[in-house]
C-alpha cells in the first residue's frame, strides 16, 4: 500500500519532471539559474508531510551545515524585524538553498508560469510568473500544456496532507497545521539534537 509520505515524494517527482519540460520548451524565456535567490525572501510554510521531507533532508546534511542553520536560525530570532522589509528563508546560504534538492513543491514552482483561479490580473488573465522570466513573450502566448495548475498541485498536496495527518494520528484545525520554515529547521535541529544525547 503506497504510503501518504510516498504519495508525496511522487507529487514532488512530477512537479519536477513538469518543471524541467518546461525549462526545455522555453529554456531562452526562463532567467532562473543558481544563486537567483528573488524569490527567496518570502515567509513561506509547508504541510507536516513537507516538514517531514526536509526533515529528513536536513538530517543528512554534515554538522558543519547544521551548524550554519543553527547559527542563522539564533541571528534571526535575535534581530528585530524592520517594517516592510523582507527576511531571506532561514535555508537560503550565498543565494543557494542548503537543501535545494529536497525543498518544498511551492519552492520548485516559483518562477515558472502558473495558472491559478486566485489570480487576479488587470487584463482578465490568471497566469502568472516571475517578472524576470518570459520578459519578451506574453504569458498569453504559452502553451497551455507548459503552464503549471497552481490550484490542481495545491488540492493534490491538500489531500496528501489529510492523509499524512490520519496515517500518523496528528488531528487539530487542519487550516492551522501550516508550519514556517524556521519551525521547520528548528523542530528538525532540536531532535537531532536529542537523539545525539540519547545515544551511547
Amino acid at each position: 500500500m503506497t504510503t501518504p509520505y510516498a504519495m508525496y515524494r511522487q507529487l514532488v517527482a512530477r512537479v519536477e519532471a513538469f518543471g524541467q519540460a518546461i525549462r526545455e520548451r522555453y529554456a531562452a524565456q526562463l532567467m532562473c539559474h543558481a544563486g537567483c535567490d528573488h524569490c527567496c525572501y518570502q515567509d513561506f510554510t509547508v504541510f507536516p508531510v513537507e516538514a517531514y521531507h526536509l526533515a529528513q533532508a536536513i538530517a543528512a546534511l554534515s554538522s558543519d551545515e547544521r551548524q550554519r542553520l543553527q547559527e542563522r536560525l539564533q541571528q534571526a530570532e535575535h534581530t528585530l524585524p524592520i517594517a516592510d522589509a523582507t527576511q531571506p528563508c532561514i535555508l537560503l546560504h550565498e543565494g543557494r538553498c542548503s537543501v535545494y534538492n529536497s525543498r518544498p513543491l511551492i519552492c520548485r514552482i516559483q518562477g515558472f508560469p502558473v495558472f491559478s483561479n486566485m489570480i487576479e490580473r488587470p487584463d482578465g488573465d490568471q497566469r502568472d510568473c516571475c517578472p524576470l522570466n518570459f520578459s519578451t513573450m506574453s504569458l498569453s502566448d504559452v502553451e497551455s500544456a507548459a503552464i503549471f495548475n497552481l490550484d490542481l498541485v495545491n488540492q493534490t498536496l491538500a489531500a496528501i496532507h489529510h492523509l499524512y495527518t490520519q496515517d500518523t494520528g496528528q488531528g487539530g484545525d487542519q487550516r492551522q497545521a501550516r508550519v514556517n520554515l524556521s519551525q521547520v529547521v528548528r523542530s528538525a535541529l532540536e531532535r537531532l539534537a536529542a537523539e545525539a544525547d540519547a545515544s551511547p
